[in-house]
């Protein structure tokens, strides 16, 4: 396991200041990425984005002592990004882009990503369902004999975090979402309390 101290110290930051999730860039071998904290879900997640037309997204599953499995399911992706040249005396490990990371993170919260930039880049390593409609737009009780569908509560989770995914569950309620910015109704997000 490789353990993120870094990842740790944020996360008391966040927890001083009310915060959840944290967005921060970072940068290894010239190439970029756009990092995702993700403290409300357990496991925590860490989403690491490339930039560009063709984004890719590596999670990392983290668990409560801010360790990660040294392993990346998608290693020969991050090496071709990072465009990392074969070299007979040494092989280039996921632990290695870990400990830059972890050099990198910042100690202090610096800016919360909004739930459809979660969505957007959950979407690329979740089962979530209508990936393309990332805005909230309400809440829907299911009818007896209907249940909520499970990539509708990983698109909850994702994009609101376990109590309000574990609370659709429960009560049985799914959320809906659209593609049309202006039908956006953030207002209605506490009605779940009411149901």
């Amino acid at each position: 396991m490789f353990k993120f101290d870094s990842l740790q110290i944020l996360h008391q930051d966040m927890m001083k200041k009310d915060e959840s999730r944290d967005l921060f860039p970072f940068s290894y071998n010239g190439k970029n990425f756009s990092c995702i904290f993700v403290t409300d879900i357990t496991p925590i997640r860490l989403y690491l984005t490339t930039l560009g037309n063709a984004p890719i997204t590596f999670e990392l599953e983290i668990n409560k002592d801010y360790c990660t499995s040294p392993y990346l399911d998608d290693y020969k992706l991050l090496v071709a990004y990072l465009d990392i040249k074969y070299d007979p005396n040494y092989k280039f490990k996921p632990v290695d882009f870990f400990e830059a990371l972890n050099r990198k993170i910042p100690r202090v919260f610096m800016n919360a990503p909004s739930y459809k930039e979660v969505i957007q880049v959950a979407s690329l390593k979740r089962n979530i369902e209508e990936a393309d409609k990332i805005y909230f737009c309400g809440w829907r009780s299911n009818p007896l004999g209907s249940s909520v569908r499970e990539k509708n509560l990983e698109k909850t989770r994702s994009a609101f975090g376990d109590q309000i995914a574990d609370m659709c569950k429960q009560k049985n309620i799914s959320s809906r979402w659209t593609d049309i910015d202006s039908e956006e109704d953030l207002a209605r997000l506490n009605e779940i309390y009411m149901l």
